[in-house]
């Protein structure tokens, strides 16, 4: 299959509308390259052999999203956009490009590298040899077109989470799966199971992929449809909800209902801007607030159930 590419160049303090417009128009994947984000990492971690001098200079940031060649959205697309510049009063520069499958897949392979999350968890593409040391966790994963590699602030502080907070045991949501990384993550960190769900098709199917490249087929269930609903009527020890600041508002109130008492909500995907209106909702609805997470404009929140 062959993609549309929709690039759009702007300021960081519309991305989380311009992705949750990606999202809502099912794109088969969403990437937030942050300039700012990428130069404080090569100051304190990175070497930038990976990254282009021209990416570091620049200020804007760029979203990313991606449908298949045939899916006509361009339309839709065009007015979400004019409504995001009147919101917020930016501008938005958009570009669009043919993309080949194997193209995608290459580019993951040049620039995507195992790396380490907190004290035990190791992210590693499916690609890659990669030996561990001892009390090391590796979650094998092959992002696909599908959000969730790890290497963004919001899918590190839910992984950091994880890594903090499963002792093992646990029933687990994944409310907006992705490509699967969280819930193998939980699993491979003791979890008893794990219920994943995702409004895009495309991501179950490549999280159920990855799911089976890690052999947990028979400790993760995943299942398309729209989180708020389908998380009605379950109970859990924690639910993870790495999408954005509004659908995490909306889906607070129903993660009450189904986190047990001493359970966690770790939300993540939220801009510093959109942080009170989270902190309210989790306050309001029986939650308190444990640790705060932040890195440049991205906030991920670990919340305990009463």
């Amino acid at each position: 299959m062959n993609w549309k590419e929709f690039s759009v160049l702007t300021e960081g303090v519309c991305v989380e509308a311009i992705a949750g417009i990606f999202h809502s128009m099912g794109s088969g994947g969403v990437i937030i390259e942050d300039p700012q984000a990428a130069r404080k990492y090569i100051s304190e971690k990175w070497t930038p052999e990976s990254v282009s001098e021209d990416f570091l200079n620049h200020e804007f940031v760029v979203v990313k999203a991606y449908f298949p060649e045939d899916n006509d959205v361009f339309e839709a697309f065009s007015k979400s956009i004019a409504a995001v510049e009147d919101n917020f009063q930016v501008k938005c520069s958009v570009f669009i490009d043919d993309v080949r499958n194997e193209d995608w897949e290459e580019n993951w392979k040049k620039y995507y590298h195992a790396f380490k999350v907190g004290e035990r968890l190791v992210i590693k593409p499916s690609w890659e040899e990669y030996h561990g040391s001892e009390g090391e966790v590796i979650v094998n994963i092959d992002p696909g077109m599908a959000f969730g590699t790890g290497i963004h602030a919001s899918t590190r502080f839910c992984l950091r989470f994880l890594d903090q907070y499963v002792h093992g045991g646990e029933n687990v949501i994944d409310a907006g799966c992705g490509s699967g990384i969280l819930s193998i993550a939980a699993i491979k960190l003791g979890a008893a199971g794990v219920f994943a769900m995702d409004i895009d098709e495309l991501a179950v199917r490549i999280a159920r992929e990855n799911i089976d490249l890690n052999g947990l087929a028979d400790k993760i269930l995943v299942q398309a449809g729209d989180i708020v609903t389908e998380i009605r009527g379950r109970q859990a020890d924690m639910v993870l909800a790495n999408i954005t600041a509004e659908v995490v508002v909306e889906l607070i109130p129903e993660a009450a209902k189904v986190i047990k008492s001493g359970g966690y909500f770790f939300g993540s995907g939220i801009v510093d801007s959109r942080w009170p209106s989270v902190q309210t909702a989790l306050e309001n609805n029986g939650f308190v607030v444990e640790q705060v997470l932040q890195d440049v404009d991205w906030i991920g929140v670990a919340a305990r159930r009463r």
